[in-house]
C-alpha cells in the first residue's frame, strides 16, 4: 500500500491566495511541458520547512510530482538528501525517521545515486562553471537522468549554468515568490 503524502493548508506559509495561484500558474509555465525534474536540495529543504519564502512553491512542485494525473517526475540526487537530512540528524531520529521515510516513499520522486559517470559529468559541470562539487554531483546527476528542468533556490545556478547549458530549464523558486 502506497503511502500518501499531503501536506495540510496549516503548514503552509501564509500569503494571499491570488498571489499564490498567479506564483504557481507562473511556476507551471516556466515548468512547461517537462515531464522530468530535478528539485535540488534547497528545493527539498523549502518543502519541509515553512519558514522558507520558497515554501509554497516548492509545496506545489511536489504535489505536482506527487499526482498520479500530472505526467511531471522529479529526480533527487544523493547529495541532496545528504543536505536534506542534516536538521533531522540535529534534530533526533523520529524527525530522521520521518524525512527518511519521505525521501523512500514519496510518490514518483526517484533517487539518483552518485555513480563515476556522474563524477565525470560532475567534474565537467565544475571546471566549466566553477560550480562546488556538491552542487556539480546535484546537477550531473539530474543531466545524465534526462531531466529538463533543474529547479533551484539558488540564484548562482540558475546565473552561471543557463549560458553554458542552454538546454535545460533553469528555474529559480525565488523568482516565483
Amino acid at each position: 500500500m502506497r503511502r500518501r503524502w499531503r501536506i495540510s493548508r496549516e503548514s503552509v506559509a501564509v500569503g494571499i491566495a491570488t498571489s499564490r495561484e498567479v506564483s504557481h500558474e507562473s511556476l507551471d509555465n516556466a515548468l512547461g511541458s517537462a515531464s522530468r525534474a530535478l528539485p535540488d536540495s534547497s528545493t527539498l529543504i523549502a518543502y519541509h520547512s515553512r519558514s522558507e519564502n520558497a515554501n509554497d512553491l516548492a509545496v506545489h512542485l511536489l504535489h505536482r510530482i506527487q499526482a498520479d494525473d500530472d505526467p511531471l517526475l522529479g529526480y533527487f540526487s544523493t547529495v541532496s538528501a545528504t543536505e536534506l537530512l542534516v536538521r533531522p540528524v540535529r534534530s533526533g531520529s523520529g524527525t530522521l525517521r520521518l524525512v527518511t521515510s519521505w525521501l523512500r516513499e514519496f510518490p514518483h520522486l526517484q533517487t539518483l545515486d552518485v555513480t563515476l559517470d556522474v563524477a565525470i559529468q560532475a567534474a565537467t559541470v565544475r571546471a566549466i562553471s566553477g560550480m562546488k562539487a556538491p552542487d556539480a554531483l546535484i546537477i550531473a546527476s539530474g543531466m545524465l537522468a534526462g531531466c529538463e528542468v533543474i529547479v533551484s533556490n539558488d540564484k548562482r545556478w540558475r546565473d552561471r549554468l543557463q549560458p553554458l547549458f542552454p538546454q535545460f530549464r533553469w528555474i529559480y523558486l525565488h523568482d516565483y515568490v
